[in-house]
C-alpha cells in the first residue's frame, strides 16, 4: 500500500429547517504545524440517506453551519467516536464559511466591518499600545480585546482502525436546539476496504512472474456487498463500483478461483508469496507497515540514529494464511548501516547477533562476523510461515525479557504452526547466518 495514503472521511451536517439534513464533504487528515492548520469543513445540505465513507482510520473535524445552535450533543456507536471541541483559530482552518471577528473595548464591541482573526488581534494589540483614535486619553493597557462574531461549532470525529477484509459500520448522531426547537439526525458511517479486482488476481496467479501491487486500483468492498458479491452475471458491473487506488484485500471469492496456484503480492519493501493456495482460504488484508525504524521496544520514537531498539515491519490484522507462505523484507540497510542504526560502531565488536521477533517471540537469530562479511551488501530478511497470520516483526539486538523471566529466551521458538527461516542476500554473510533451535 502506498506510504502516502490520504486518509479521507465524508461527514455531513446541516441542522436547519424542520428536519436537519446532511451533505458530503471529503477531508484529508492533517496535523497543525507552524506553517499549516488542521482543515475543518463546513457541511452543506443534501438529500437524506447519504452514506459516508472513511477509507482509513483517523481523526477529522467538521463544523456546523453558521447558526446560533444551543445544547449541541453528539453520540456515536460502532467504529465512530466524536466530541465537541473548542474552535482554535491558531490551529484550525475552517473552509466553506466566512468567519468574522470584531475588536472589543472593555468587553463591548466596537462598531466595525467584520474582521479576520489576524486583523482583529493586531488591531487590539495596537490599540492597547498606542490607544484608539476615537477614545483619546484613556488607559492603554486593558481596554481592548477581540471577539468571534460567527457561530463556529467544531466536532472532532475519530474513526477506528479496520484491518479486516470487509467494511465496518458505525453511526453518528448530532442534535441541537434552534429557536426553541430540537433538531437531530443519525448518519451511518462506513469504514471501507479496497479489494483487488477479481480478474487481476486471476491474472497474477496464472501469469509467470506476475504479481499484485498493494496500492493499485481496486474496488469498494461495501459497494460489492450491496451487489451480493455477484461476480458472474450481468448484476456485477465493475464501472458501477467505487474504485480507489489503495487495494490491499484479496477476497475469499478470488482465492477460490486460484486454489492450488501461487500468488505474489508486492507491498512496498515487503513481498509475500502464497504457495499452492489452500482450498477454503478466506480473504486476507495485506495492509502493512515497513521500515518504522528508530523505535524502542515500547513503541516510543527514538529521535536520533543510533537510539533504535527495534526496526519494525509487518502486517495489521489477524487473518490466517492456510498452507505455506514467505514474507520477504528488503530492509533498506546494509550490514554496515544496520549496525549503525542500533548505535554500534564497526570497530567495537567483531561478531554481532541480531534477532527477529514475530509477534513478540524470537523466530530467528542471525550471527554476523563483521570481519569476514561483506558489510555493504543489502540486508534482506525472508521468513517462512504456514497456517498462521502474516504477523508483525521486529529486528532487535537485545531480546526483551518476559515478565518473571531472569533469562529471556533467545532461541528460535516456533510460533504456532510457523517454520521460520531467514535468508540474507549476501554471499559473504550467508555462511555466518545460523538458525538457533
Amino acid at each position: 500500500m502506498k506510504k502516502a495514503l490520504a486518509l479521507v472521511l465524508a461527514l455531513v451536517l446541516a441542522l436547519s429547517m424542520a428536519v436537519s439534513a446532511f451533505g458530503l464533504v471529503v477531508l484529508e487528515e492533517e496535523k497543525a504545524t507552524g506553517a499549516s492548520k488542521i482543515p475543518v469543513a463546513v457541511v452543506p445540505s443534501v438529500e437524506k440517506g447519504e452514506v459516508l465513507y472513511a477509507s482509513d482510520a483517523g481523526t477529522y473535524y467538521i463544523a456546523l453551519e453558521d447558526k446560533p445552535y444551543t445544547d449541541i450533543k453528539v453520540s456515536t456507536n460502532g467504529i465512530i467516536s466524536a466530541e465537541l471541541v473548542e474552535y482554535n483559530p491558531d490551529t484550525m482552518a475552517v473552509t466553506g464559511m466566512d468567519i468574522f471577528w470584531c475588536v472589543t473595548r472593555q468587553g463591548k464591541d466596537i462598531p466595525t466591518a467584520g474582521l479576520s482573526y489576524e486583523t482583529a488581534k493586531a488591531y487590539a494589540a495596537d490599540f492597547n499600545t498606542n490607544g484608539h483614535p476615537d477614545y483619546p486619553g484613556e488607559s492603554k493597557v486593558t481596554y481592548y480585546g477581540y471577539r468571534l462574531m460567527t457561530n463556529v461549532n467544531i466536532i472532532k470525529v475519530t474513526v477506528a482502525e479496520n484491518y479486516g477484509v470487509a467494511h465496518k459500520e458505525g453511526s453518528l448522531t448530532i442534535s441541537a436546539k434552534l429557536d426553541g426547537k430540537t433538531y437531530s439526525r443519525t448518519l451511518t458511517v462506513i469504514n471501507d476496504v479496497t479489494i483487488f479486482e477479481y480478474e487481476q488476481v486471476k491474472w497474477a496467479a496464472n501469469t509467470a512472474d506476475a504479481y499484485l501491487v498493494c496500492g493499485d486500483e481496486g474496488y469498494s468492498e461495501y459497494d460489492a456487498s450491496l451487489k451480493g458479491y455477484n461476480f458472474t452475471d450481468d448484476k456485477y458491473d465493475v464501472p458501477e463500483l467505487r474504485t480507489e487506488d489503495d487495494a490491499a484485500v484479496v477476497s475469499t471469492t478470488a482465492f477460490r478461483a486460484i486454489a492450488g496456484k501461487n500468488l505474489v503480492i508486492a507491498c512496498d519493501d515487503i513481498t509475500v508469496t502464497l504457495k499452492a493456495i489452500a482450498a477454503g482460504q478466506k480473504g486476507v488484508n495485506f495492509k502493512h507497515y515497513t521500515d518504522i525504524a528508530y523505535t524502542d521496544l515500547n513503541g516510543n520514537f527514538a529521535y536520533d540514529e543510533g537510539e533504535a531498539d527495534a526496526i519494525e515491519f509487518g502486517f495489521y490484522g489477524d487473518q490466517v494464511v492456510l498452507g505455506d507462505f514467505t514474507v520477504k523484507y528488503a530492509t533498506g540497510y546494509t550490514w554496515f548501516t544496520l549496525r549503525e542504526a542500533f548505535g554500534e560502531q564497526v570497530e567495537e565488536d567483531d561478531i554481532i547477533s541480531y534477532y527477529v521477533l514475530k509477534n513478540g517471540k524470537v523466530v530467528k537469530e542471525i550471527v554476523v562476523d563483521y570481519m569476514t562479511a561483506d558489510i555493504y551488501q543489502p540486508v534482506v530478511v525472508e521468513l517462512a510461515g504456514s497456517n498462521s497470520t502474516l504477523g508483525q516483526y521486529q529486528i532487535v539486538m537485545e531480546v526483551p525479557a518476559v515478565e518473571g523471566e531472569t533469562n529471556p529466551n533467545t532461541g528460535a521458538e516456533s510460533v504456532v504452526g510457523v517454520v521460520a527461516a531467514l535468508a540474507v542476500v549476501s554471499v559473504a554473510t550467508a555462511a555466518a547466518v545460523s538458525l538457533k533451535k
